[in-house]
């Protein structure tokens, strides 16, 4: 049977998550609890990202192997389920048994750094390094540690290990080099994760001039009508297609993700312009006026309440509409900005307080960045949980008002009123209950559109 399972784990460290899986399955039917064979089962699972069933799996083995790299595995799990007191046990706990373990360590500067606790994930980082040295996936754990705390320099020096992960993927398009900063005639510069981070990433895609005579930009498709008319280079929305037969009619001498400028020209907060750098479509912008304009004279405010997934922390950063009452009392007319329907609230808010908000999916929900760029460009204010309408409000130069959780993601730091991306966002931080955020929020609305 060890046999067996060790061909099994091998499946599935290849990827071969099928093959490993029968086998296993076959070993499972012959003896369903012994905790070698658990264990395996489990590592299978976390290959497949499914973590919940992985951690099921793994704490059943656990209590007949007690281990400390089957410890981390839970812990890992745990982190995957975003159960972050859990992995922070089980990884604390895998270190006692064995205090030299480094990928429990790595880990549980992970679990600090999603804690937004980034002294003590610097420390766990740095215990690591002495170990093994700067293994990619701790430097960008390290990374965002630092960015956290506004030390520019270190966190996109620790950001670049990210290149070898999952998450920042960059393409090659001939067979030119990553780009190392040096001067260069031709540069593609491709988007990166998200879109907010894709957006706010390419405040610095013009610095690169200083250094390639010509710049490319390939991003979402959503954004490259934006980015065209904002950039005076050209731009391919192709970053999410299999083909690129754009790149045939350059040579090209080196690509780079977006991000990766970053440890170029933002090495300090002074660095940072804070200016606007994107152009919204005039004759959109017009249609959107008249449109706005047909709903009175009262402040047209965009308003935002849910942002990010589960493993991007959705339930610190959103809120309920109805949440934002206090908000939403005040005497203006409130557009939204969800990028999912969210029809069934603002029945519930109309219902239940006779307040109405409007809601244009062909803005907000769109394909095409560009409608949403053009109505946000013509609103009086825009207020916001963290999501990608911040930057592109920020990027437009409009004032917003950003609503940050305790413990917010790396982009809006732990400290001060505002970022350093965008000069016309103000940052509330949440201290305790978001009634104070928004009761805030509610008192500057109404200094902000009283009459003179």
């Amino acid at each position: 049977m060890n046999e067996r399972l060790a061909l099994a784990h091998q499946y599935a460290e290849d990827g071969e998550l099928d093959k490993a899986s029968e086998l296993c399955s076959q070993l499972a039917n012959e003896n369903p609890h012994d905790p070698k064979m658990l264990a395996v089962a489990a590592y299978i699972y976390m290959k497949a990202e499914r973590f919940g069933f992985a951690y099921a799996l793994l704490e059943k083995a656990s209590r007949g192997m007690p281990r400390s790299e089957l410890l981390n595995n839970l812990g890992m799990c745990a982190l995957g389920c975003m159960r972050l007191d859990d992995a922070e046990k089980h990884l604390t706990d895998a270190l006692k048994l064995d205090p030299k373990n480094a990928a429990a360590m790595n880990n549980l500067a992970l679990v600090y750094v999603n804690k937004c606790e980034p002294e003590r994930a610097i420390k766990w980082a740095s215990k690591s390094r002495q170990l093994q040295g700067d293994d990619p996936a701790l430097m960008e754990t390290y990374g965002y540690a630092q960015l956290l705390l506004g030390n520019w320099a270190e966190g996109w020096k620790g950001f670049e290990g990210g290149l070898q992960g999952k998450i920042r993927r960059p393409r090659q398009y001939q067979s030119e080099p990553y780009w190392d900063g040096s001067k260069v005639k031709t540069l593609v510069v491709r988007g990166e994760q998200g879109i907010g981070d894709e957006i706010s990433f390419a405040s610095v895609i013009m610095d690169a001039k200083q250094r390639a005579e010509n710049v490319i930009i390939e991003c979402d498709s959503r954004l490259e009508g934006l980015f065209r008319r904002s950039f005076d280079v050209p731009v391919y929305g192709t970053r999410f297609k299999p083909g690129i037969p754009w790149a045939d009619q350059y040579q090209i001498d080196a690509h780079v993700l977006s991000g990766s400028l970053c440890q170029y020209f933002r090495n300090d907060l002074s660095a940072f312009p804070g200016k606007p750098y994107l152009k919204a479509d005039p004759e959109q912008k017009i249609q959107w006026r008249a449109l706005l304009d047909s709903l009175g004279h009262k402040p047209k405010i965009g308003i935002a309440w849910t942002g990010g997934r589960h493993n991007t922390h959705r339930n610190r950063r959103s809120l309920k509409l109805l949440d934002l009452l206090p908000i939403l009392k005040q005497d203006a007319t409130f557009i939204s900005l969800e990028y999912k329907n969210p029809a069934a609230e603002i029945v519930e808010l109309y219902d239940k307080h006779g307040i109405e908000v409007r809601h244009w999916p062909r803005a907000s929900e769109a394909v095409n960045y560009d409608d949403c760029a053009a109505l946000v460009d013509e609103l009086d204010l825009i207020i916001s949980v963290q999501t990608a309408v911040v930057h592109l409000a920020g990027a437009l130069g409009k004032p917003c008002f950003v609503m940050v959780p305790s413990k917010p993601r790396w982009a809006y730091g732990l400290h001060g009123d505002k970022m350093p991306w965008y000069e016309s966002v103000k940052v509330y931080r949440q201290k305790g209950e978001w009634a104070g955020v928004i009761n805030q929020i509610s008192e500057d609305i109404r200094t902000r559109i009283q009459p003179t």
